[in-house]
């Protein structure tokens, strides 16, 4: 009985759709910079030791050259992956932070966004994995008084049912065509994802502080940490369930904008651009159920929804519950042997001059003239 459970538990693993893109994370509720429970060649960037389980492959994240990634307009970026002997080798180009470039955008520089990044990895296997990463970007107009510079090291283990990660910035500077200079001072992400009794465990914090200095210098920093369960059911063969929910909580100061609050220029309540308000906090309960199935075998289809079904916001001036939280989204990867297509299906805003195109603005429409965006290419040797 033990090796018949063995063989049927071997033979959902092997079966389980494995696909790996910023596009197949938002579809399924996640963030594009890696899931805690969800398996993913975009959790390099939480843990660098999973780059021991995404090897052999190269990844395309199609967009243009703007340096902030965001669902409305992706950024371009793509790496290769490759083993050799008992260590794993990779090299990732344009992976730029929207954290760094937001913190920047919050204290004031005007065209000095991270650009240029380049991430080299690299990871073991003996006994216990490990993976360390160091990326590195630089601007600079002699024209203009811009400059930018950051550097930042990922660090990681997976011990067992248990991985362990620390993500440092290690410089993080700037000045922008305004003149504004942006001193980042020390900023990190640590943090611990444990399985246990089918369900995963896991626990987040980062910390991240600059200073802005145009006539004077002002602080700028933002707190986020999130406890939380995540669950992968197999449904059957062909179809997965995926399940979330968690603490959540953030803290925003910004003394730049002294006065700004919601309504405010960027202080938006409910949204994700608070960097901009003088001060704002948030605590909140959100949960995603998602959905994967393999619709034929050249094609695999994903949608989740997720709510807060708890949680309120402040700044200086007012509190509020979390209001329209509700949000779908759905996406599709077309499979060709060994390379991957994946998409979003829809992938625009409300705000938007085309209507109906983003399954998460919740207008129900689905547009065959834009079926995916967002669109990642993986190709598996």
């Amino acid at each position: 009985m033990k090796k018949q459970l063995t063989v049927a538990l071997g033979l959902a693993v092997l079966a389980t759709p494995v696909f790996a893109s910023k596009a197949r994370l938002q579809a399924l509720g996640e963030d594009s910079y890696g899931s805690a429970y969800i398996n993913d060649n975009r959790n390099i960037w939480l843990n660098a030791a999973q780059i021991n389980n995404h090897k052999d492959l190269v990844t395309y994240e199609f967009g243009g050259n703007q340096t902030t990634d965001s669902a409305q307009n992706a950024r371009g970026e793509g790496g290769v992956y490759k083993a050799h002997g008992n260590f794993v080798y990779g090299a990732h180009f344009g992976g730029a932070s929207n954290t760094a470039n937001g913190m920047r955008a919050a204290a004031g520089l005007a065209g000095a966004d991270e650009d240029n990044n380049i991430d080299l990895f690299i990871g073991g296997d003996a006994g216990m994995k490990w993976g360390a990463n160091l990326g590195y970007a630089k601007t600079a107009d002699e024209s203009s008084p811009l400059t930018a510079e950051s550097m930042r090291s990922r660090l990681g283990v997976i011990m067992g049912d248990t991985q362990v990660y620390a993500n440092v910035n290690l410089i993080n500077n700037a000045k922008g065509t305004n003149g504004v200079k942006f001193n980042g001072e020390l900023g990190y992400q640590v943090g611990a994802i444990h399985a246990w009794e089918g369900n995963t465990l896991f626990f987040d914090y980062r910390s991240f502080d600059a200073e802005s200095e145009a006539a004077n210098k002002k602080d700028v920093s933002l707190m986020q940490a999130e406890l939380g369960i995540g669950r992968v059911e197999r449904l059957n063969d062909k179809t997965n369930l995926f399940a979330k929910a968690s603490l959540f909580n953030a803290k925003v100061d910004n003394e730049r904008t002294a006065g700004n609050v919601f309504g405010g220029a960027g202080c938006t309540a409910g949204t994700s651009s608070v960097l901009a308000c003088e001060e704002y906090e948030t605590m909140r309960v959100p949960v995603v159920v998602g959905v994967e199935t393999e619709a034929a075998t050249w094609l695999t289809l994903r949608a989740s929804v997720a709510h807060v079904v708890w949680g309120s916001e402040e700044d200086k001036n007012d509190e509020r519950t979390i209001a329209n939280s509700t949000k779908i989204n759905a996406g599709a990867t077309l499979k060709f042997g060994e390379l991957s297509v994946d998409g979003v299906i829809g992938n625009g805003d409300a705000t938007t001059a085309v209507a109906g195109e983003n399954t998460a603005a919740g207008n129900g429409t689905l547009r065959t003239d834009n079926l995916m965006s967002r669109v990642s290419m993986t190709y598996r040797f």
